[in-house]
């Protein structure tokens, strides 16, 4: 199988993304990102729930930082799955054909069990790009 640099972005990088570079990391290597620059200085890791539910799936997210995407990651990336809405983003990469929309929920400030449907969502997805 060859490996690809795949990108995984969401708003915030705390969620959905990190869930999403958890699950392919399981099985090749990813990295993820968020385009909200506020939210280094309100979250330095993954939230707590997110953090719960990937421990659930055998895979700990805990020590994971929250990062910025950059023109860098872009460049660098062979895909970029964007898991958040594209208002969201910033305009240096939505024109990329490197560029794939996921249209998923945001789990920020949900219960447990909304949490897990959404992590079960995007293991579905990441296993469609494996």
């Amino acid at each position: 199988m060859k490996i690809e640099k795949i990108l995984f972005v969401c708003y915030g990088n705390v969620g959905r993304s990190q869930m999403a570079e958890a699950y392919y990391n399981h099985f090749t290597k990813a990295i993820s990102a968020g385009t909200d620059p506020t939210t280094p200085e309100r979250y330095s890791k993954p939230s707590l729930e997110i953090i719960k539910v990937m421990k659930e799936e055998g895979m700990d997210i805990s020590k994971k930082k929250v990062k910025m995407i950059n023109v860098n990651m872009v460049k660098n990336s062979k895909k970029i799955y964007i898991l958040c809405k594209q208002e969201l983003c910033p305009n240096f990469f939505l024109d990329s054909n490197k560029v794939v929309f996921w249209n998923i929920m945001d789990p920020h400030k949900m219960d447990t069990n909304n949490t897990r449907i959404i992590r079960d969502e995007i293991k579905k997805y990441v296993l469609s790009i494996i």
